[in-house]
This record gives structure tokens, C-alpha cells and sequence, in this order.
């Protein structure tokens, strides 16, 4: 079972990426928690993988942290949520709100592709007591993993590290305010769209 593939990125579209492991290329599907904080083509990187293997095929799950997998590897073992769904989720919310939504009940109030108001309930069923460890593992990054990966897909997205610099204000300010990452990403884009 693979557990860790570090090497360079050899390819990057939404949500896979190639890594090339000493020849050798791994194609990893990536939650866009994941996919946006990346570099781009041969920049070395490490992912944590997940070994899918169903039907005599293997898929590889990856994520940049700890936190991700295991919250993966809590989704997927709840009933009726497979590797694709939960990887759908962690696209949509980044880790430290679903935690937050699952442990206070909240999850059938937010707007998530992929959990409507019944998987939101089985959600908070399997999961409210295994995922408080996760909660209180992430507090530490606080808010600033948020600036950190709204940064990063903005230099993804092209922006230059200078235009990004100048704002860095503003986007702290928008990445701080308790917004999800969409949102911030959003209200960051708007910000350079000003510059």
C-alpha cells in the first residue's frame, strides 16, 4: 500500500495531479484544499496518500496534510460515502469547518455539494465523537491556513508574488473574517481585480 509520494509534479489539471516518482508517474486525485496549495509543473512536493482499491483497480487519494487524510479516511468510512464523495467534500469545505459543522450539529445548514440534509445526518451521527481530536489537532493553524491557501491559489491562478504582496493586507483581512475558503478566495479575487 502506498502511504507518502514525494517527488515533482510532472502534470496538474483540476483535482489530479502527476507525481513523478523517480520515473515513475502516480496520477493522485486531490481534494482543491490540496490542488490549489501545489506548485506547478516540476516543483517538488509530498503527499500523504490514501491507497484506494476496489474491482482489481487502485486509486490514489492525496493531501498535503495529516488533518485532510484523516478526515478522508473518517468520510469514507461512513455509509454511503465513498473515496469520490469525500474527496467532493473536502473540495467544498475546508477541513476545520466540517469538523466544526459535524461536531455542533451544524452540517445541515450549510450548503455542500454532495450532503443533503440525510448524509448530513449520518454524518453527524457516525462522526460527532471521532472527529473532536481532528478539531482541537487544527486549532493551532487557526485562520492563518486560510491566507495561506488563498495565497497560494492566487499565485496558481497567475497572479505574481509582488501584485499578491501588495494586498496582502486586505486579503488577510477577507481570509481572517471566519470565511470558508471559497468565500475568501472569492473576496481575494475581487480584491486584485482592483489592483
Amino acid at each position: 500500500m502506498i502511504s507518502l509520494l514525494k517527488g515533482t509534479i510532472a502534470d496538474k489539471s483540476l483535482g489530479v495531479v502527476v507525481i513523478d516518482v523517480s520515473g515513475v508517474g502516480y496520477g493522485v486525485t486531490v481534494p482543491l484544499s490540496t490542488y490549489y496549495r501545489l506548485g506547478g509543473k516540476g516543483t517538488l512536493t509530498e503527499l500523504k496518500i490514501h491507497t484506494h482499491m476496489k474491482d482489481g483497480s487502485i486509486e490514489l487519494f492525496g493531501f498535503l496534510t495529516d488533518e485532510e487524510r484523516e478526515l478522508f479516511n473518517l468520510l469514507i468510512g461512513v455509509s454511503g460515502i465513498g473515496p469520490k464523495a469525500a474527496t467532493n467534500i473536502l473540495s467544498n469545505i475546508s477541513p476545520r469547518d466540517l469538523v466544526s459543522a459535524i461536531t455542533s450539529g451544524e452540517l445541515r445548514k450549510k450548503k455542500v455539494p454532495g450532503i443533503g440534509p440525510k448524509t448530513a445526518a449520518r454524518l453527524i451521527t457516525e462522526l460527532k465523537d471521532k472527529v473532536p481530536l481532528l478539531e482541537h489537532a487544527g486549532e493551532a493553524g487557526g485562520r492563518r491556513g486560510i491566507v495561506e491557501d488563498v495565497v497560494s491559489a492566487l499565485l496558481n491562478l497567475g497572479y505574481k508574488r509582488a501584485e499578491v504582496d501588495r494586498r496582502i493586507d486586505e486579503i488577510e483581512r477577507v481570509s481572517s473574517s471566519g470565511a470558508d475558503l471559497e468565500t475568501a478566495l472569492r473576496e481575494s479575487l475581487k480584491i486584485m481585480r482592483n489592483v
